[in-house]
């Protein structure tokens, strides 16, 4: 039989054990870690397609930072002492398929499909701020230096700030 929450309780009078909260901050940092990686090839495949200069070079810097971000969490896990364990990323690779999918959509301009790829980048950002502050959270519960995520976390929040900026450029 499996734990099942019990409705009557409120948030505050859940307790999660150490182990509990260990665990899931791996879970979690397993996602973004996998689904980064993932994002690494689908930034490639977009930055083909984008026509923007501006565009381009935005979607090269957050490869770039990525790629630190990356570095970041593999120093989190010789911090906890744990290896990057495979897992699914649906989610993303859902977004970013349906990203791929309506950018080369026969019959888009130029223009239509930045403004596309500018869209599901944000998207996609928006997703890794909360992943990012979530970790960070669950760090903090569960006892492990939060800072190493402050990077990784402020690198997300100014890709997305980046990517709106020149989607508001571009469409005013």
């Amino acid at each position: 039989m499996t734990d099942t929450p019990n409705s009557s309780l409120s948030p505050k009078d859940v307790k999660l054990e150490d182990n509990h909260l260990k665990r899931i901050f791996l879970e979690h940092l397993n996602s973004i870690y996998f689904g980064k990686q993932h994002l690494l090839a689908f930034f490639d495949e977009i930055e083909a397609i984008a026509s923007l200069q501006q565009l381009k070079l935005a979607i090269d810097e957050v490869r770039t930072d990525t790629n630190t971000q990356i570095a970041h969490m593999d120093e989190i896990y010789q911090y906890i002492q744990k290896e990057p364990s495979k897992t699914s990323v649906l989610g993303i690779k859902g977004m970013t398929l349906e990203a791929y999918l309506s950018v080369i959509k026969a019959g888009k301009t130029p223009l239509e499909r930045d403004v596309l790829i500018l869209f599901y980048l944000q998207i996609i950002e928006g997703i890794e701020v909360t992943y990012f502050k979530v970790l960070k959270n669950l760090a903090k519960a569960a006892g492990y230096n939060h800072t190493y995520l402050d990077q990784p976390f402020d690198l997300a929040v100014e890709n997305k700030f980046l990517f709106e900026t020149i989607h508001k450029e571009y469409i005013s």
